[in-house]
């Protein structure tokens, strides 16, 4: 079965239909991808290269020459396959014939499907340009007061407590690092300069670019994101070649479900081309298709309707971001693609406790009131962080001493366990020595899944959220790649397996357990994860330590 995702983009008077196909042996890419990832096996750091893939999973000649000849007979005046034959993009002109297509909600025309593939259809949507800001009631300034930072938190600083050199910047020209966001996401170089006057001075702005026409768009709430994703993996990055990315600017992609079929053409877009970063740093999200199926579901028993439920869900801003858990899946795919290529993925592991993706809904209406409430009664996971081909960065502070680390913001920083993606095999053993060491704390078994991938994995500072923890963690370990890269060695691409097996077997040498302080009980609900003595679901491993590793990942001499 053909499995299709039907997405269209206006573009200076044109837009693309991009059909995105299921792969083929996607249990081969499974297998590869964590063959790739994990040490000791013949495969580890063997990196893919496109073609390999393509013949991998790539759709075969029959189907591309089908969905080419749908595509022309619809009117599109250009197709082209991805180098992964796994996408294939018809640009229509505005003034194409489209009576005969359906309409969306928005009444916008809309292709049908072929009737062969109908069933295998995943979702048909169009987007405009044109953004829209609303009223943010759902999350905090991403916004880097680069002009007046807190003395506690400084880059300087910072640093010092991780044990990084302020001075330790990157040599080697092949390290490559990156950022994306869509809507009004991209950066002021003026902020940025400002941060470097003050903060940062070695930051080489000259090393940063987009690779998109689109640079974001000042006062946007995105646009705040892109200024602290910027300024924190260049900060700790430095002098690393820095690619931003907004590949989408419509508005529905930063206030509700278009966000998901953003990062779907952004992820599978970039997991084609011939050149791709070793470190990519994913800081916005929303809770997942299941958390929010969840919420609505258990609301429903309290007289709420499903319609009623979603409609409310999307006016509420970056809350309920993806479509689907199929949307999600393929997502997926292209992560486990990057991956394979040697990509390593970083993800905020979000602001809102083990309950929401910021804060609870504003209170006094029937469907918020009934969604607190359910959301108080359960553990409600993000995405992407928790995929288990993401790295999942959590929250950490300290309170004057920075040797005394602690839990961002008494419970903000997210983590818990997935709903729908069960727990790789690498993460067992720890996981299992944390539930039954804190079982007598842990919320109710039935409010998480605790066979599901627990996150986050590590943790960074996130006094401006756990979007900026991302960034950081990512901006640390391009340092690793750049010595790895100037040591002969390749990158290290999925980091999952080695990250945990290192850590159980060396605790506190490359990640400083955060146990002086904190869990992620929101103040607004009675529950939530308590942290412990090796990885928990608050501040995972922990924080980094330079010497740690370099150490550790610097080389592969300890594996």
């Amino acid at each position: 079965m053909l499995l299709l995702t039907l997405t269209s983009f206006s573009v200076l008077g044109s837009f693309d239909i991009v059909i995105h196909l299921q792969h083929r042996n996607g249990a081969a890419l499974e297998d590869a991808f964590w063959a790739i990832a994990t040490p000791g096996t013949d495969s580890y750091l063997d990196f893919m290269s496109v073609e390999q893939i393509a013949t991998m999973v790539g759709a075969e000649d029959a189907v591309l020459s089908s969905v080419d000849e749908h595509l022309e007979a619809l009117g599109a005046r250009s197709v082209r396959v991805s180098s992964l034959r796994d996408v294939v993009t018809g640009t229509f002109d505005d003034a194409a014939d489209t009576s005969t297509w359906a309409r969306s909600a928005s009444g916008r025309a809309i292709p049908r499907a072929p009737a062969h593939l109908r069933d295998a259809i995943h979702t048909i949507v169009r987007n405009d340009k044109a953004v829209q800001q609303r009223r943010s009631r759902q999350r905090r300034s991403r916004q880097l007061n680069a002009s007046a930072p807190d003395a506690l938190y400084t880059i300087a600083n910072t640093k010092k407590a991780y044990g990084i050199p302020v001075d330790l910047a990157a040599s080697n020209p092949a390290t490559l690092q990156m950022v994306w966001g869509p809507g009004t996401f991209g950066y002021s170089k003026a902020n940025l300069l400002e941060h470097k006057l003050t903060q940062c001075p070695l930051l080489n702005m000259s090393k940063i670019a987009f690779d998109t026409a689109a640079h974001g768009t000042v006062g946007g709430d995105n646009f705040g994101e892109g200024n602290l994703d910027v300024s924190m993996i260049t900060s700790f990055g430095l002098n690393v070649e820095t690619t931003v990315s907004n590949t989408n600017t419509s508005s529905s992609t930063e206030e509700g479900d278009g966000f998901g079929l953003a990062m779907l053409h952004f992820v599978t877009e970039l997991a084609a081309r011939a050149t791709v970063p070793q470190v990519l740093s994913l800081s916005l999200g929303s809770l997942s298709a299941f958390s929010c199926d969840l919420l609505c579901s258990e609301a429903e028993k309290a007289g709420v309707r499903e319609k009623d439920c979603t409609t409310f869900l999307q006016s509420q801003r970056q809350v309920c971001m993806f479509i689907s858990q199929s949307q999600v899946d393929r997502i997926n795919d292209a992560l486990k693609v990057l991956g394979a290529r040697g990509v390593t993925v970083f993800g905020s592991s979000g602001d809102g406790g083990s309950h929401w993706s910021f804060d609870p809904f504003p209170s006094g209406g029937r469907v918020a009131d009934a969604l607190n409430k359910v959301g108080c009664e359960f553990q409600f996971p993000v995405f992407p962080t928790t995929s288990p081909y993401v790295v999942s960065v959590g929250g950490s502070q300290w309170s004057k001493d920075p040797s005394l680390p602690m839990a961002w913001d008494s419970g903000r920083g997210g983590g818990g366990f997935s709903w729908s993606f069960p727990a790789p095999a690498h993460q067992a053993d720890a996981v299992k020595s944390y539930l039954t060491a804190r079982a007598s704390t842990l919320p109710a078994s039935t409010s998480f899944n605790s066979t599901g991938r627990a996150f986050p994995d590590i943790s960074a500072l996130a006094v401006d959220g756990t979007s900026q923890s991302s960034p950081t963690m990512a901006g640390i370990f391009s340092m690793i790649i750049d010595m790895r890269l100037n040591a002969g060695l390749k990158p290290l691409g999925p980091l999952g397996p080695r990250l945990w097996r290192t850590s159980a077997k060396s605790p506190g040498v490359a990640f400083e357990n955060i146990e002086h302080e904190g869990d992620n009980t929101k103040t607004s609900c009675a529950t939530g994860f308590p942290n412990g003595p090796a990885w928990d679901p608050v501040t995972g491993w922990g924080r980094p330590v330079w010497d740690g590793l370099k150490l550790l990942y610097g080389s592969d001499a300890s594996l």
